[in-house]
C-alpha cells in the first residue's frame, strides 16, 4: 500500500486529488495539508511513502522550501511536486 500525502492551498483541488487517487491502485491517502508548514507537521505525524507538493502556496513556505525542509527529516519519503507554471524557470 502507498501512503499519500496531498499538498495544496486549494480546497477544491487537494478534495479532488484526494478522490482521484484513494483507494485505487493500492494507494491510500492518508492525509492532506493546505501550505508548507502544515505539510511537514503532517508528514512527520503520519509517514507518508509520498509527499504530493504544490509548487506555489501563498502567503506560507512554498512547496520547494517545504520539499527541502521535509527530505531533511523524512529522507526516505518521496516527494512529486506539482505545478501550473509552464515557464522553464521554475522547472
Amino acid at each position: 500500500m502507498i501512503r499519500i500525502l496531498v499538498v495544496d492551498d486549494h480546497v477544491v483541488v487537494r478534495s479532488g486529488l484526494m478522490a482521484l487517487l484513494d483507494g485505487k491502485n493500492g494507494i491510500k491517502v492518508v492525509g492532506d495539508a493546505a501550505d508548507g508548514d502544515e505539510a511537514i507537521r503532517k508528514a512527520v505525524e503520519l509517514q507518508p511513502n509520498v509527499v504530493l507538493m504544490d509548487f506555489s502556496m501563498p502567503p506560507g513556505k512554498d512547496g520547494l522550501t517545504a520539499t527541502t525542509e521535509l527530505k531533511k527529516q523524512l529522507p526516505d519519503t518521496e516527494v512529486l511536486i506539482l505545478t501550473m507554471h509552464d515557464d522553464e524557470e521554475y522547472l
